[in-house]
């Protein structure tokens, strides 16, 4: 593997800040303001940002009747399928740890 180290552009780094900060806050989602704040950026930035996510990939969405925004149900998804093979990856692995126990006299 290489040593090389790799710097992202500044809006992808954004973004990723972005869905980090979203994350947590499913329910009621967040203001641009209180987004603009937590990323350090001008309110612009976010105005532009989330349509564009949610248009793009639907990784954002706007909060029911409200200003609001939350990770979208695609992203969502995302993380729910990874939760799951890990469950069942450490169910294998729980199930073989068994099989192979060497018995306590």
């Amino acid at each position: 593997m290489s040593s090389a180290t790799y710097a992202l552009p500044e809006h992808t780094r954004k973004t990723c800040e972005l869905l980090r900060l979203l994350a947590g806050h499913e329910v009621l989602g967040l203001a641009p303001g209180e987004i603009a704040k937590g990323l350090d950026v001008p309110a612009p930035w976010v105005s532009r940002a989330l349509p564009a996510l949610e248009a793009e990939t639907g990784f954002v969405e706007r909060v029911a009747n409200t200003n609001r925004w939350r990770l979208g149900v695609p992203l969502v998804r995302i993380a729910t399928t990874v939760s799951t093979n890990l469950n069942q990856a450490r169910r294998r692995l729980d199930e073989l740890g068994q099989r192979y126990a060497i018995p306590q006299d």
